[in-house]
Formats: C-alpha cells, structure tokens, sequence
C-alpha cells in the first residue's frame, strides 16, 4: 500500500465509526425524546439536558428533527427557555446563505 492509500483507508474508516456514532446517538435521542413527550414528561432539567447533548448533533437532519419535536414540547412549558434553545441552534448551525435564502425560516427552527 503506498501512504496515499494507506491515508485513504484511514480516513473511509474514521468517517465510517463517526457515521456509526451519529447513528447511535440518533437513536438514542430519539429513544429519549420519545419518552419526554409521550409521558408528557415537563421536568426542564430533563429536557435541557437532553436538548444540550442534541445540539451537537443537529448538522444531521434526523437529529434535528428530534431537536425540533422536543422544542416544541418544551415551549408549552417555558417559552423563553425554548428560544433561547432555537436561538442557540441558529448561532451555531445557521450560515449566512441560510440567512439570505429564508432556509432557517422554512426549516421551523
């Protein structure tokens, strides 16, 4: 194997285990965020918590799709505290062509 492919097979095997991880804590979250709202669950330590270990992970769009159903849950409790978790996914996944294009807008977060 020459070092250029060695690199290579490298790299595919470490973008394989983030996909994995991604995955995993997809469901995860998923499980999680089930539970809150089914259970009708309005402990805010228990849905921030959960919110800020999402928050990571919302590049991906099934994680963000959990970021938005639990936000919602959580805005007929605190509506300032859900804000300011909409607000911290657009500072932190937003870019500036999102912006000018409305996609933020049309994504509901």
């Amino acid at each position: 194997m020459t070092p250029a492919s060695t690199l290579d097979s490298h790299l595919r095997q470490l973008a394989e285990r983030m996909q994995a991880l991604f995955r995993d804590a997809i469901a995860q979250a998923n499980a999680e965020v089930d539970d809150i709202v089914q259970s009708r669950d309005r402990d805010t330590r228990r849905i921030e918590h959960q919110l800020d270990h999402m928050l990571g992970f919302c590049c991906d769009p099934d994680m963000l799709l959990a970021y938005k159903r639990l936000c919602r849950h959580y805005f007929a409790i605190d509506p300032a505290a859900t804000a300011g978790y909409v607000n911290a996914y657009r500072e932190m996944w937003d870019t500036p062509d999102d912006a000018d294009s409305g996609e933020a807008g049309r994504a509901g977060v």
